[in-house]
């Protein structure tokens, strides 16, 4: 029983206590970081509640995220595939299991629209909210679930599962950074972004010795329009303890967003954190 899971040790023998005693809930919330297998612990549970191998070919399974189209996960979905749904008797089995992936997008109309189901919901009935945010979600919300928080995979064992799945090695400190998360290391090796972020530790190396101009021909070796580069370069200067200089990049980051030029930012970013360094 969640054997295709990494690490999370003490979610698994917390959830298989729960199946062998039968003590399941209605309502859970399944919360952490982004990307550390919330959402495959809860299909794997998903799984054994409805006695089935295949999810896609269950009818009293529901899987509820985002349409791609739209901001928020609205109203009209959550009463489609949830309300008028859980009050259907579960055609294959004894129980029906309805999964909202992050679910901290629920806009507000949608959460309210939920709320009975969650405060009177058929018993053969189990929901699980998925979220890497739980300031998003209202308080009636979060006292009719039972949260779970997921502590993510340790280092140890993210490095042992890149090194046999992918043969390569991430720093310590790129380790550091993903903070447990197997999404964003699958995502910064798919995306080849691991010499990138090795530029970055090359570029700190510049900086602290106040090498301008070794600093400068780094940074054309760095494209920090790219996921996650001025998120790196922000982590190493904070466990560096460097933390008067990390409120430049953070400046650096809302001027890009409301697209001013890049050239400009960065080499302001820079000779700011140079200058105070």
């Amino acid at each position: 029983m969640f054997e295709d899971i990494i690490g999370l040790k003490k979610e698994k023998e917390l959830f298989i206590n729960f199946l062998e005693n039968d003590n399941i809930s209605h309502a859970y919330l399944f919360s952490g970081k982004k990307g550390i297998g919330k959402a495959k612990f809860a299909k794997e549970f998903a799984k054994r509640l409805l006695k089935v191998d295949n999810l896609e070919s269950s009818p009293d399974f529901k899987y509820i995220t985002k349409r791609e189209d739209k901001k928020d996960i609205l109203v009209e979905q959550i009463r489609k595939d949830v309300i008028d749904d859980i009050y259907i008797s579960p055609i294959s089995g004894k129980r029906k299991v309805y999964i909202i992936d992050d679910a901290h997008l629920l806009n507000i109309a949608s959460q309210n629209s939920l709320l009975k189901t969650l405060e009177e919901p058929p018993k053969y009935a189990v929901i699980i909210l998925i979220s890497s945010n739980t300031n998003a979600f209202l308080p009636t919300i979060l006292s009719r679930v039972n949260e779970i928080v997921f502590d993510g995979v340790s280092a140890e064992e993210l490095k042992y599962y890149i090194k046999v799945n992918y043969n390569v090695e991430l720093s310590d400190n790129i380790l550091n950074f993903i903070d447990g998360s197997i999404g964003m290391a699958v995502n910064i090796i798919k995306d080849n972004l691991i010499e990138k972020f090795n530029n970055i530790d090359k570029l700190y190396e510049n900086v602290i010795k106040k090498d301008v101009i070794s600093s400068f021909k780094c940074m054309e070796d760095i494209d920090f329009t790219i996921s996650y580069m001025l998120d790196y370069f922000e982590y190493i200067l904070y466990s560096k303890n460097k933390y008067s200089t990390v409120k430049y990049v953070e400046n650096a980051k809302v001027r890009l967003k409301f697209n001013g030029n890049y050239d400009i930012i960065m080499d302001n970013m820079l000779f700011k954190i140079i200058d105070n360094i």
